[in-house]
């Protein structure tokens, strides 16, 4: 039987991969229409599980719907809205442009 030989990426296609720019921000600075992913949720102990249980927790993807005076945020299929204190401290990053 002859051996099976898998093909190896290269360095320069793992440079070229992550060469991205990944950019990260906090959610009160996103505008309506913004389609972010939760990276990092710093808040309170209370308030990050609350938000958790929610299902606003680390990889979710969120759709920002309004962002006035309070943040209304489409997280899962159910609307969320959050004062801006609150999302000043959850750390998101834009979704790549399909």
């Amino acid at each position: 039987m002859a051996p099976l030989s898998l093909p190896i990426s290269s360095a320069a296609d793992a440079v070229t991969a992550s060469s991205a720019p990944r950019t990260t921000r906090a959610l009160n600075s996103c505008g309506a229409g913004a389609r972010v992913t939760v990276v990092d949720i710093d808040c309170t102990g209370d308030e990050a599980c609350r938000l958790r249980a929610l299902g606003l927790c680390e990889g979710t993807a969120v759709n920002v719907i309004d962002a006035r005076d309070a943040m209304l945020l489409e997280v899962r299929g159910t609307r969320l809205a959050l004062g801006a204190a609150l999302t000043a401290g959850i750390t998101v990053q834009l979704a790549a442009r399909a």
